[in-house]
């Protein structure tokens, strides 16, 4: 058991409420260590997913695949952060999109049957549930809006902005599908940024 890990998912818990403590115990008892390699797939589309991670090191990309094979991603989660198919393990759905490794990661793990008795039996993780829940909600609102509304400029700005450095650790074809964008058209927006 790597005890800084669990001091990480204890810091992020208490950044989203405060909690005790004897929290700290818990964590070490319901989660548990997952290492995935570069390329290696967390959470495959029609797959019920059997945990929710939190990332202690390496980045994950979620993607949705067509019919033609062409990769759309929809988010990316480093360090310091949860890493799911949110939706689908509250419901014990199958995913509706993928989620895999860019990099070496590894994650501390949380099963659904933990999850829920954590959720029946302690009022903080009840609250902390709701609070990242409406992160969520907030960031989905916020991504549907830029996409909508914003240039392509102006989303790779608010990229850079609210992902400091992962544009230093993520192919920039990754970045294009994210902004909605072909990689040409990021290569242009990224040498007009250098010319100012």
């Amino acid at each position: 058991m790597n005890i800084d890990h669990y001091q990480q998912l204890w810091n992020t818990l208490n950044r989203i409420f405060p909690v005790s403590g004897e929290l700290f115990l818990q964590l070490t008892k319901t989660f548990y260590p997952l290492k995935y390699r570069r390329k290696q797939v967390l959470i495959a589309e029609g797959v019920v997913p059997p945990c929710i991670g939190f990332v202690t090191a390496g980045i994950f990309k979620y993607y949705y695949l067509d019919k033609n094979g062409t990769e759309y991603i929809k988010h990316f989660t480093m360090e310091g952060d949860f890493v799911a198919s949110y939706s689908s393990f509250l419901n014990q759905t199958p995913s509706l999109y993928f989620i895999e490794a860019l990099e070496d990661a590894e994650i501390l793990a949380i099963s659904f049957i933990d999850y829920i008795n954590a959720l029946d039996s302690r009022a903080d993780w009840q609250t902390i549930a709701r609070k990242y829940t409406e992160e969520i909600y907030r960031i989905k609102e916020v991504r549907e809006s830029s996409l909508l509304k914003e240039t392509a400029e102006q989303r790779y700005y608010r990229f850079l902005h609210e992902n400091p450095g992962l544009d230093q650790r993520i192919k920039q074809k990754y970045i294009a599908s994210f902004l909605g964008i072909s990689p040409v058209s990021l290569s242009r927006i990224r040498k007009r940024l250098s010319l100012t």
